[in-house]
């Protein structure tokens, strides 16, 4: 039998060649995949970052909410200092940017939920004698008791923002929680009162 050998151009068998070639494969799969890594190790460090700060923005809204809930009585001084101690909670990351709001808010059957005091940080305090910005839940107080409300806000900034645009669509992420608690040690708070 006579075999016949097919001849390929020089190109084609460089073509051959080259795909028959095993080496440098792993650096053209690293290659390929490089790009897909350091998304994912971006993202996974942001979205870890963003739910440690909101985790401390949580827990600013109870300590807040707890610290205010424990006495009958607050001056604006103790005011001050309840905030203060609230914003440290959010160390390492920067307080300046926190937005608290803590608020008295009265219920009745026939008027609802009405704001009888309210302290802001970096925001605006509730209207006093209006119905709250948000909508809190029914059944936490019964007729002619209080509730102790605080809503923390934080924005947080990603290093990677305009990474973080093209996934998101914003450079920035709005954090924010709600705590409701009532009164310990009377029916009502009472602020502001002068020590």
């Amino acid at each position: 039998m006579n075999e016949r050998r097919i001849s390929l151009p020089a190109f084609g068998r460089a073509l051959l060649r080259l795909a028959r070639d095993r080496r440098a494969v792993s650096a053209v799969e690293f290659a390929i995949l490089l790009p897909v890594m350091l998304t994912m190790f971006i993202a996974g460090n942001e979205l870890s970052q963003a739910l440690t700060i909101y985790r401390k923005v949580s827990h600013t809204g109870s300590a807040l909410g707890d610290l205010v809930s424990q006495v009958s009585t607050i001056s604006s001084a103790e005011m001050s200092n309840i905030l203060a101690a609230s914003t440290a909670i959010m160390t390492p990351y920067s307080a300046s940017g926190v937005q608290l709001v803590v608020s008295a808010v009265n219920y009745t059957t026939s008027n609802g939920f009405k704001t009888a005091w309210s302290v802001g940080q970096n925001t605006s305090a509730w209207t006093t004698n209006a119905t709250p910005p948000i909508t809190i839940p029914s059944g936490l107080v019964t007729d002619g008791q209080q509730l102790i409300v605080t809503r923390v806000q934080y924005t947080y900034t990603s290093t990677f923002s305009t990474f973080m645009q093209d996934i998101l669509g914003g450079t920035s992420l709005t954090l924010s929680d709600v705590a409701y608690l009532r009164p310990r040690v009377s029916t009502t708070i009472a602020y502001p009162s002068p020590n």
